[in-house]
Parts: C-alpha cells; structure tokens; sequence
C-alpha cells in the first residue's frame, strides 16, 4: 500500500511556488525548491513514498541533481532504505519532479525519527540549501494518554463539558440537552446517557465533549459501549475538529467512530465530514451477524493516522479512508471527543409509537493511544 506524504508547508505556499515557477521562462540555472521538513507516516506494510520538488522556472535544458539519504535519528535498514546515489531530472520545461522512499513499517515501540536528504551537483540548476529534514511519524500506538473509566461520582471537570439547550442542533433533532443526573450519570464505573421523554411530548438528553481538556492529533482510540435503540434514537460517539470555532462546521472536520439509528439496532456506521466546496461526507456501516447493540458492551475503535483512518467494532475492521479521499484534508489538526444520544432528526426520524422510553447509552471506558 502506498504511503502518501504529509507536507508540513501549507497548500498556499506550494501554490505561491508553482504560480512563481509559471511566471518564469527559461530561466538560467533554474534553483531547486523543496520544503525544509516534511512528514510522512509509517504504515504497515512498507511502502513508497513520493516527496515533491520544484523548480523556480522553466529552463530550456535538461537540469539534473544529484541526492543521497542520511541517517539522523533514523536508522537505513530499520526505518527506511537507503539511497545513496539517487538523481532527479527535469526535462526542458519541466517544473515539478519526485522523488521515491521507501520508508520501512515496524512493530517496535520507539519516537518519531528522522533522516536528511542531501542534494548536491546541479547541472544546468542550482541549490540555495543542500539539506531536506525528513520526519517518520511512529503509528505504533502503543502508549496510553488517557483513560477514563467514569470510576468517579460525578463527571470530572478536567474532562468533560457539558452542552445544553434544544433548537434542533442542524439536523432538526427533537431533543433538549441537559446537565440533570437524570440525562447524565455515573455509576459504579459506567457513564449513563439517558433518553427520555418526561411530558409524553418532549424530549430531554445528554451531550457531553472533551473540549479544551482532552484534545488529541493521530490516535488509536477503543470505547466500550452498550447502545439503546427505538424508532428516532441516534447514540453517537464522535469528534470534531477543536478550531471549529475559527473554521466552523464542517470545514474544521469531524470524525463518527460510531453512530447508531435506533430502528437499526444491529448496524452501526462510521463516517467522516468535511468541507469540499461545500459539506461532504465518506461512510460505510458495520453490521453484527447475530444479535443487537443493545444487547450488550461492543468496543468502538478507530485509528487515526496522517495517511488514513480505519473504524473497528470489536477488533473488526470495516472502513478504511486514505487522505487522498478525503480532500482538502482537514484531520491533521486536534480534534476532541463528543459523547450524546439525539431524539429525531434528519437522519433517524421522529420516535413513534413503538419508541420506549428512557433508552440509555452506557459507556464503560474510552482508552487514547499514541
């Protein structure tokens, strides 16, 4: 599988480089410009990757350079393989080339890495700097940043933010959401989101988030939950982007790890939405072979890296985005975790007259790696 590079210099700077690079013909002794440092992402299998470089202008002959690897934190054989007589060539014309790296995936627990490309003996070009700074991003995952097991009597501060009130939350949900112990709980080591339907006309429940307190960039997250279901319930277990403020919705990006329509209790969906000239979205559901979610806890997983996000249910793969389908890419900036169950809307519909209430999503823990 093909890792995809992660370039730390943002869209409007290669933009700027590439409309330069157009305003300029035959230029003599064109220079070579890349970015500084960059990152990619280790994935298993290995896998190639392609780390772009630009010409400053257009040159009527051909324009070679010569490039070697080098080890810095970053080991040859462990981590990547070794170049160390590589050469690029650009035709006459020619703005943009690539070169490959086979960066190396690996089961050990270590920090990120990095190695240096080093670039020398231009020929018909030339160099301002000689050096690119490359980062292996570790997607080992394997050491625990947080875990909250609700071992407390009330929701922890430091944690959790409540969000209130009703207004239909952009979906024309039905609900009101509320601080009270009867929509929010904690018991004996489980968190209890609580639907109900008090007046046999309206609807109250919980909306919880991570906001400020617990907001985490690339993870592999589990959540052990037990789900409700009914006509109109809709459990969700969520994050969004923590600039939506600046960036707004759905620009600042937000991952479903798990999302529930209660007349539906035997499937649960994965999903992302972005911003793609306007609001749009890539799903895929999961379906148990016998049984409901309500029956019982299943654990919700997702893993999160710079090339691509994948969604389990109970180890269970069923959904895998890579970042070339999701563009432009909003999901390497922090994102925090939202926790509710919703009453009606767009999606479930309204409750009906085989709707029981109150229905109730327990969490037993959610457990962030990185």
């Amino acid at each position: 599988m093909k890792l995809r590079l992660i370039i730390l210099l943002i869209v409007i700077f290669q933009a700027a480089i590439l409309v330069s690079c157009s305003d300029k013909s035959n230029e003599k002794n064109p220079q070579l410009l890349f970015s500084e440092e960059l990152t990619v992402a280790e994935d298993d299998p290995d896998g190639m990757i392609s780390i772009p470089v630009y010409l400053s202008g257009e040159s009527g002959e051909t324009v070679t350079i010569d490039y070697s690897t080098a080890d810095s934190t970053a080991l040859a054989g462990r981590d990547y393989t070794a170049v160390s007589s590589g050469k690029i060539t650009f035709q006459p014309g020619q703005l943009a080339a690539e070169i490959p790296l086979e960066i190396k995936a690996d089961t050990n627990v270590k920090q990120d890495v990095y190695l240096n490309i080093r670039f020398s003996n231009p020929v018909n070009g030339k160099l301002d700097k000689s050096t690119m700074r490359v980062r292996i991003f570790n997607v080992d995952f394997s050491k625990l940043v947080w875990f909250e097991g609700f071992e407390t009597s009330v929701l922890n501060p430091s944690y959790w933010n409540y969000e209130l009130g009703g207004g239909g939350w952009g979906n024309n949900e039905l609900q009101t959401y509320t601080n009270n112990a009867a929509n929010v709980h904690l018991d004996t080591g489980y968190l209890h989101i609580t639907a109900l339907n008090p007046s046999g006309t309206s609807y109250t429940s919980g909306r919880i988030n991570s906001h400020g307190h617990k907001d985490f960039t690339y993870f592999r997250a589990e959540i052990r939950a037990k789900l409700p279901e009914g006509q109109g319930l809709w459990p969700a277990i969520w994050t969004l982007g923590s600039n939506i403020t600046q960036a707004g919705w759905p620009r600042c990006g937000e991952i479903d790890i798990m999302e529930l329509l209660g007349h539906q209790p035997e499937m649960t969906h994965g999903a992302v939405h972005f911003d793609s000239g306007g609001h749009s979205s890539r799903t895929a559901s999961y379906s148990l072979t016998s049984g409901k979610f309500s029956s019982g806890f299943h654990v919700f997983s997702l893993i999160w890296t710079p090339n691509r996000l994948r969604w389990f249910v109970d180890k269970q793969e069923f959904f895998v985005l890579n970042k070339s389908e999701i563009q432009p890419f909003p999901f390497d900036l922090p994102q925090y975790f939202v926790l509710n169950v919703a009453v009606g809307g767009n999606w479930p519909g309204s409750p009906d007259q085989t709707t029981v209430f109150p229905q109730h999503m327990i969490v037993d823990y959610i457990k962030v790696y990185q």
